[in-house]
C-alpha cells in the first residue's frame, strides 16, 4: 500500500516531466491535410492506398510530434481551395513567388521551406520561343498557378493532358515542375517536345490566417527540423528532391 502511495504521490512529477521534454504529448493534435494530387507526391493507387513523398512526410512529422493528420488528395486548385474555404488545416505544396504581397493572400506560407523545385518550360519542337517574351504565345500552367507568372497563361488541371496538347502542337509552350511533368513525357515516349529551365522556387506549404497559422507552422518547423537532425528528411522526400536536369526527349 505504500509503494502504491508513493507511485500516486509522483504521477502529478511524471506528467510535468513528459510535457516539459517532449511538448508534443499532451494534446496532440488531429489535424486535416489536402494533398495535390501528382505523380511521386502524393497519389491514390488502384487498392485506395495514398502513397507519395507527401504522404510518407506527413506521417513521419506525426509520428514525430505525436500528432494524427487525416490525409486528402484531391486536384491542385480543388486543394488550394480546401484550405481557403476552411474544410482543412493546411496544403502541400504551393511555390512562393518572389516579391509576394502575402497580405493580399487568402492564405498564408509556411515559415520553414521544404526545398527548392525546378519548374521547367516544356515547348513543342517544331516551334521556335523566345523565353524572354513569352507574352506573345500560347503558355498554359496548371489551373493552380496561372497568378504567378506576369504574362498570360491558360489554366490546365489535367498535367498529362496538357503535356499530350503540347506535344500535338495545341500549345506554345507549358511551365510546370520537372518531377511532375518528365514521367509523362517519358512513360508517353512524347518525343516532340523540347524543355528548359524556366526558374528555381522555394516550395512551402499553405496554412490557414487567423488564430491556428502559428500552432500549424509550429507542427513543421519543429517536426521538419527533428527529422533533420535525424537524418530522415532528404530520403522521405528523395523522389521529388531533383535539381534541374539538363536532357532532351
Amino acid at each position: 500500500m505504500e509503494k502504491l502511495k508513493k507511485t500516486v504521490l509522483l504521477l502529478p512529477f511524471i506528467a510535468i516531466t513528459l510535457i516539459i521534454t517532449n511538448p508534443w504529448v499532451v494534446g496532440a493534435e488531429s489535424l486535416t491535410a489536402s494533398l495535390a494530387n501528382m505523380p511521386q507526391s502524393a497519389e491514390i493507387d488502384k487498392t485506395g492506398k495514398l502513397t507519395g513523398a507527401y504522404v510518407e512526410l506527413i506521417r513521419a512529422l506525426d509520428n514525430i510530434t505525436d500528432s494524427k493528420t487525416k490525409i486528402v488528395v484531391a486536384p491542385f486548385k480543388r486543394s488550394i481551395l480546401n484550405l481557403i474555404d476552411g474544410r482543412v488545416d493546411f496544403h502541400i505544396p504551393l511555390i512562393e513567388p518572389p516579391d509576394v504581397n502575402s497580405e493580399e493572400l487568402p492564405y498564408s506560407f509556411s515559415t520553414i521551406t521544404l526545398f527548392q523545385v525546378a519548374f521547367v518550360l516544356y515547348t513543342n519542337k517544331n516551334k521556335t520561343i523566345n523565353i524572354d517574351n513569352l507574352k506573345q504565345y500560347n503558355i498554359a500552367t496548371d489551373s493552380a498557378h496561372t497568378d504567378f507568372f506576369d504574362f498570360p497563361t491558360q489554366g490546365i488541371s489535367c498535367l498529362l493532358c496538357a503535356i499530350k496538347m503540347l506535344d500535338a502542337g495545341r500549345l506554345d509552350g507549358f511551365i510546370f515542375a520537372q518531377n511532375e511533368i518528365d514521367p509523362f513525357i517519358k512513360e508517353y515516349n512524347l518525343k516532340n517536345i523540347h524543355r528548359r529551365l524556366y526558374k528555381n522556387f522555394n516550395v512551402k506549404i499553405l496554412l490557414p490566417k487567423g488564430k491556428n497559422r502559428e500552432k500549424i507552422d509550429q507542427y513543421f518547423t519543429k517536426g521538419i527540423k527533428a527529422l533533420q537532425k535525424q537524418g530522415k528528411y532528404k530520403s522521405l522526400l528523395a523522389p521529388i528532391l531533383t535539381p534541374y536536369q539538363e536532357w532532351q526527349p
